[in-house]
């Protein structure tokens, strides 16, 4: 009898071994990437916010697979040799059975590659740059905004309907800015709009000498790609030399011009500034956009403005639904579930492409907004369905 209930305990023990950690303690991991530190700290407080309200909502309905979500969060600081370091401690220190986030595209791609090596599955939230899905890698998804997306669907669209003739575009030296000022200068040279681009550093505070250049070109818009405060100063240094409010300024990634700071770093020069944006409190696509506000509003007391609380909130819902209808946290059962998803979130219904070829595989590209500040109020100006103004200059 003993030697049997030895072999029981024994048995035991390896099926437990098997199972992995995953199913060894009372919660399921999901890790996160992001910047908590460094001049994009503002997206890794975004992606906490959402990261709370998600594992609230998560856990509130059922968790999965009958466990709790559990998140561990890994700071990259928009770093592509830390983000990859942080990836590869979450899959191989934290056994975490699926990675989310990232805002940084030169860390997004270095954390590809580990995600492509160790096989775990990946879902970029808000990093853009084409290439990211355009690799076609089998465990790579993203459920965000791409550059070819936003240009195609969003900022082309805009500034024929705007009517403007002549642009300007202004990117910073990094993935993002420049993959994207390249596919906005294809699409204007292909509408017949004058354009000019100019490439800055990403970190710089001084932007006089570009706006200079600007200024002598006399556009109708500036398609601006600087993300964090190298924004604020250019949207400041703009009007200080006189180029707004003529030209209207777009800010092409959309957060910079919603984050604390915004207002005191630019004073009045920030009125009438236009930013892409995936949030507007009176333009909600779905009734999760709805809930998603007034637990929020509940939670921290004030109105979301940096729309990439919500996007972390969507991809943990996508996260959850792909596991527990994959039934496991096998990384190649998972990926299957993650193709198959058709899940309506606050941004829409969720729907990753599959086919292969270019950047749209394993890709869902929700709608984008562009939004001006007029007198500190935000005014929808595109697409006209979603509009509840009109553009100022």
């Amino acid at each position: 009898m003993r030697r049997i209930c030895c072999f029981l305990v024994l048995a035991f023990a390896i099926a437990c071994m098997a199972t992995g950690p995953a199913w060894a303690s009372d919660t399921i991991k999901v890790g996160v990437v992001g910047p908590r530190t460094g001049g994009a700290a503002a997206t890794g407080k975004a992606f906490e916010e959402g990261i709370q309200l998600a594992t609230d909502y998560v856990n509130a309905n059922g968790g999965v697979l009958g466990k709790k979500i559990e998140i561990v969060f890994e700071d990259t600081a928009g770093a592509p040799d830390k983000a990859a370091s942080g990836f590869e401690r979450l899959a191989t220190r934290d056994k975490v059975v699926m990675v989310l986030g990232e805002s940084h595209s030169s860390a997004a791609l270095a954390e590809i590659e580990v995600a492509n090596r160790l096989k775990v599955p990946f879902m970029v939230v808000e990093a853009w740059a084409d290439p990211i899905t355009a690799k076609n890698y089998r465990y790579v998804f993203r459920a965000g905004p791409s550059n070819s997306g936003v240009v195609k669907s969003t900022i082309a669209q805009w500034v024929a309907a705007e009517k403007f003739k002549k642009v300007a575009i202004v990117a910073e030296n990094t993935d993002w800015g420049l993959g994207i000022a390249e596919l906005c200068k294809t699409a204007l040279d292909a509408a017949g709009v004058e354009n000019q681009s100019l490439v800055t550093e990403r970190k710089s505070q001084d932007h006089y000498m570009e706006l200079t250049k600007i200024k002598s070109f006399d556009p109708d818009a500036v398609l601006a790609f600087v993300y964090g405060t190298g924004l604020h100063y250019f949207v400041a240094q703009a009007g200080e030399v006189g180029l707004t409010p003529k030209a209207v300024i777009l800010d092409g990634a959309g957060p910079p011009s919603l984050w604390p700071d915004f207002w005191p770093n630019v004073g009045d020069y920030g009125n009438l500034e236009c930013f892409v944006s995936s949030m507007h409190e009176k333009v909600e696509l779905t009734p999760l956009a709805t809930e998603f506000r007034k637990s929020y509003v509940k939670a921290f007391g004030k109105n979301p403005t940096d729309y990439k609380s919500r996007s972390m909130f969507d991809a943990i819902l996508i996260a959850a639904d792909a596991i527990n209808r994959a039934g496991s946290v096998d990384a190649e059962k998972l990926v299957d579930a993650l193709e198959k998803t058709e899940l309506t979130v606050t941004r829409g219904t969720a729907r990753f492409g599959t086919e292969k070829g270019g950047p749209e595989y394993h890709h869902w590209m929700p709608p984008m907004l562009v939004i001006q500040w007029q007198d500190k109020e935000q005014v929808v100006l595109f697409p006209a369905e979603g509009a509840t103004g009109k553009l100022k200059r």
